[in-house]
């Protein structure tokens, strides 16, 4: 008599790989460094002192770490200040009329400048840097903020209560809408 072996288990195999490797980290924190300074003090021969300038040099890293990490720290905070400004600038860009330029590559490998004019519809946040997305007399251009040359207000027309596009005759529940869909983009940041 066989046995044949069911397809569905021969097809198992241990997944269980062991335990997660660990990668020992190669830098040393401040907190590792005094704790390792200390251990060196309280274990010194007392018969021969460790020298003091060498005790003065290892207090001046241990400040110098210190220092870095504290500054890296407010680099980090300045970097997350200036990207939610850039954020908030860009949304005030939508319907105001921007000049600005796209770079393309030419067919001689030379990057140009390609002028684009027109009035913002809208922003995509999504990118490191906002990109403006600018209704011109060709079609829609994406152009990154930091090529924006200038920014106006458009002129301001009459009233027109006929216009249903218009800002000023939208709904409570509309204006709420668009509200709400600016929060949301903030939020993003």
């Amino acid at each position: 008599m066989t046995i044949e072996q069911n397809a569905l288990v021969s097809g198992l195999e241990p997944t269980y790989t062991g335990p997660p490797k660990r990668v020992p980290n190669k830098t040393l924190g401040k907190d590792q460094f005094l704790e390792l300074l200390l251990v060196q003090m309280q274990n010194q021969d007392p018969l021969e002192p460790q020298d003091q300038t060498e005790s003065i040099a290892q207090l001046a890293q241990f400040s110098s770490l210190e220092q870095m990490t504290n500054l890296n720290t407010s680099m980090e905070t300045l970097l997350t200040a200036y990207e939610a400004s850039n954020r908030s600038n860009s949304l005030s860009m939508i319907g105001k009329k921007v000049e600005g330029f796209n770079l393309i590559e030419n067919d001689g490998g030379e990057t140009e400048q390609i002028p684009v004019e027109g009035t913002v519809t809208g922003i995509d946040l999504t990118t490191t840097i906002p990109t403006i997305i600018v209704a011109t007399e060709k079609g829609e251009s994406r152009v990154p903020q930091n090529q924006i040359r200038t920014v106006q207000q458009l002129p301001t027309a009459a009233k027109n209560d006929d216009d249903p596009e218009s800002l000023e005759n939208l709904s409570d529940e509309q204006a709420s809408e668009v509200l709400s869909q600016v929060e949301e983009l903030l939020g993003q940041g």
